[in-house]
């Protein structure tokens, strides 16, 4: 732990350099390195620059510092920032001051800042059951890629935040922190809880404060004006005093002031002396323009942690930090896209909306593209763009489409020939508006290739995709400008890549290509039950499907009250209900089912032999009441016949090698019910209580002998309710496999 003990009489405060995740390792000049420094040490926060428009990086916003920040930290942090936090960009203001002076300036100034907003929220300890799924997330995510240059940056985390205002603080980071150095990674809030929980893991408990006065808030305020704090950090007060503001950058000595050696009342930081060299190059430098402009932009968000652009990075010695949820994609699959020429790759309107807001264009990345906010994506995607945007090269436009209907649908048949397994079988290593058709699911090919990417690159990367990416897995369909498949539009390869990128282009709205195969997202069962609550076939839209270990599955519709659906062997395709937006039917992974209308099992018959009535549930005045899950996960369903509460258990039970299903159904008050079990053309009674249904499946009854009634060419069987001791009635009934079938 590196906090100050106290922040009293006795305290000593520690030189600390300021880290800044980027500058160190890389192929930067000083001159950029100093550019960077100065935006992110708040120099052009009082210092206007008025030579190179370094970028302006306000500090976080303070208006709700006081609930998102413990009291006993903000305290020790403005004591020495340089202790709370080492590394930190933040300067010690108060260096010049020491003993009750210090103690009272810091509580003076903590009490102002707290007096804008509600106390913290109170502490709650992590739950050690989602640490490790948070440790995950920091290793896989990204976050590593930055904190990795000075962990103990958050050695003090948990003294700073509560469990609950760090997840806020992870979810919408830009809120607090509006220089957006601390990325926006769209995390879920179970995601954020994790990560959180993972950084609070070791509790760390400082001393409370002394109580504030209004005196101490009013002291405070002169103090926050004094100081400069208002250059560089928000925080709405009308009472308060209107900042100085310094000399701009270009008037400054680099030897003086913040850049001194000397302690006075400035700014301190603890500069490294490549930090101050770095600095003065900045300051006496020449304004930056083209590649170098963009490096300081890059640099001052890390995108080069991730990113290699013209040997800013040289990723094979971070390989370890990148993994993959599709190995077969190799390196590309596991390492985010270079940036060199991706001002000529993509769209203007794409990729400031991928650097504002992140992307998932590539899922098959563990580590993601968080967002940095609209004024560095405006700000960056316009420096790439004019910086990588060459005029086209020979033969890269793409002919529009015709304007008459049939001769442009000849222009994208062409591509969807090319697109399938018979053609050039684009399909095999990318997904095609989310389906998979070969063994790799590299970037989808529908989802935004007309909206992504620029048409111009598209063609010179189809002609030779070595040359933007040396080593890629992508096949060179055009070796020495000839197509590879002379067979499709003649051989033309103007025709052939046009075609292909119109097909692409129109998104959703095209017919697939042929060899487009959607493999199945099959539900497996192993210890416990699997419930799919979702429309499967012959199963309504209130659809119950239920797998049981050992083999056997049923649909029970909630609609009409109806088990309608008994099977052996694999369960349940969820893809058609999983991928589609809900729409669609999962699909029964085996043909041979026994099957029930879908209408009410049960009815009050005085004659259990008599027609079966035709009412639905709904005019019948039946309920569903839902289900109650046992340790097994294994349902008892729960609904009403009449005026009776009915149970509906089913379970699995071993019996030898094979598994049978039991069915216990029960009333607490007693009734004339009948169960219709089975309806199919071929039912024969084997004896008074067991039966085959359609020459496979065994029912038997325990407590009622079965009936069987005739109903024209199908037969069904029933069987009554018996008396419980309990004064309702009940019934149990095994379903099994008949020997050898």
């Amino acid at each position: 732990m590196l906090l100050l003990a106290s922040c009293g009489q006795g305290v000593s405060r520690t030189d600390h350099a300021p880290v800044i995740a980027g500058l160190e390792g890389t192929e930067l000049a000083p001159l950029v390195r100093g550019r960077v420094l100065l935006g992110e040490l708040g120099c052009t926060n009082c210092h206007d620059d008025r030579r190179d428009g370094s970028d302006r990086r306000p500090g976080p916003d303070l208006q709700t510092v006081g609930a998102r920040v413990t009291p006993a930290y903000l305290n020790q942090y403005l004591t020495s920032p340089m202790d709370a936090e080492p590394g930190t960009t933040m300067p010690d203001l108060l260096r010049d001051r020491s003993g009750e002076e210090l103690q009272d300036t810091v509580h003076e100034l903590a009490s102002y800042l707290r007096s804008f907003a509600t106390a913290a929220a109170d502490s709650v300890a992590a739950n050690p059951a989602v640490i490790a799924a948070g440790e995950d997330l920091w290793n896989t995510v990204g976050c590593r890629n930055c904190h990795d240059a000075n962990p103990a940056g958050l050695a003090n985390v948990a003294a700073k935040y509560t469990l609950q205002t760090l997840q806020s603080f992870l979810l919408a980071p830009h809120t607090a922190r509006p220089a957006a150095r601390m990325p926006k990674f769209t995390l879920s809030p179970t995601e954020a809880n994790a990560l959180a929980n993972h950084l609070m893991r070791a509790p760390i408990a400082l001393p409370e404060p002394r109580k504030a006065s209004q005196a101490d808030v009013a002291k405070g305020r002169g103090h926050f004006a004094e100081l400069g704090c208002a250059n560089c950090h928000a925080l709405k007060d009308p009472q308060r005093d209107a900042p100085a503001k310094p000399k701009p950058l270009d008037q400054l000595d680099p030897d003086a002031g913040c850049l001194s050696q000397t302690r006075g009342r400035w700014p301190h930081y603890a500069l490294t002396e490549q930090q101050r060299d770095d600095l003065r190059a900045a300051l006496t430098g020449a304004p930056l323009t083209g590649e170098p402009r963009i490096q300081r932009e890059l640099a001052s968000r890390n995108c080069i942690a991730c990113h290699a652009r013209d040997g800013l990075l040289n990723l094979q010695d971070r390989l370890e930090r990148f993994d993959t949820h599709d190995p077969t994609l190799g390196v590309d699959g596991r390492v985010p896209p270079t940036l060199t020429g991706i001002g000529a790759k993509l769209q203007r309107s794409w990729l400031e909306a991928t650097i504002s807001h992140g992307q998932l264009e590539r899922p098959y990345l563990k580590t993601r593209m968080p967002g940095f906010g609209d004024a560095f994506g405006e700000r960056l995607a316009a420096e790439l763009t004019s910086q990588d945007l060459a005029p086209p090269l020979a033969r890269a436009s793409i002919k529009p489409l015709p304007n008459d209907r049939k001769q442009a649908e000849e222009v994208t048949k062409i591509g969807q020939q090319l697109a399938g397994d018979k053609g050039m079988g684009c399909i095999a290593c990318h997904l095609f508006a989310g389906e998979q058709g070969g063994s790799m699911a590299g970037i989808d090919l529908l989802h935004s290739t007309g909206k992504r990417l620029r048409p111009e690159w598209f063609k010179r990367f189809m002609l030779d995709p070595y040359a933007f990416k040396p080593g890629t897995l992508m096949p060179k369909f055009y070796p020495d400008g000839k197509s590879t498949r002379p067979e499709i539009a003649g051989g033309d390869v103007d025709a052939q890549i046009d075609g292909l990128w119109h097909y692409l282009a129109k998104g959703r709205n095209v017919r697939k290509p042929s060899g487009l195969r959607r493999p199945p997202i099959e539900l497996a069962v192993e210890a416990e039950a699997v419930i799919l609550r979702r429309a499967v076939q012959n199963t309504g839209k209130r659809g119950i499907s239920v797998g049981y270990p050992g083999g056997v599955n049923v649909t029970f519709d909630a609609e009409s009250l109806a088990l309608n659906q008994i099977w052996w062997g694999r369960f349940i395709d969820a893809r058609p209900v999983w991928t589609s937006q809900g729409h669609g039917h999962a699909h029964v992974l085996e043909r041979r089912r026994a099957t029930l209308p879908l209408q009410p099992n049960l009815a009050p018959l005085d004659d259990p032999a008599g027609p079966w009535p035709t009412l639905t549930r709904r005019e019948r005045g039946d309920r569903w009441l839902g289900y109650d899950l046992d340790d097994a996960q294994r349902p008892m369903l729960r609904y009403t016949c009449g005026a009776l509460e009915v149970t509906d258990t089913l379970r699995e039970v071993r019996d030898g090698e094979t598994t049978l299903l039991r069915r216990k159904l029960g009333t607490k008050t007693g009734a004339d019910l009948v169960l219709r079990v089975a309806r199919d053309e071929d039912i024969s009674l084997t004896s008074d209580k067991t039966a085959v249904v359609a020459g496979w499946m065994q029912v038997r009854s325990y407590a009622q002998p079965l009936i069987l009634v005739s109903d024209g060419d199908v037969k069904e069987l029933r069987v009554a309710f018996a008396q419980s001791e309990q004064g309702g009635v009940s019934q149990q009934l095994d379903y099994s496999l008949v020997e050898g079938k």
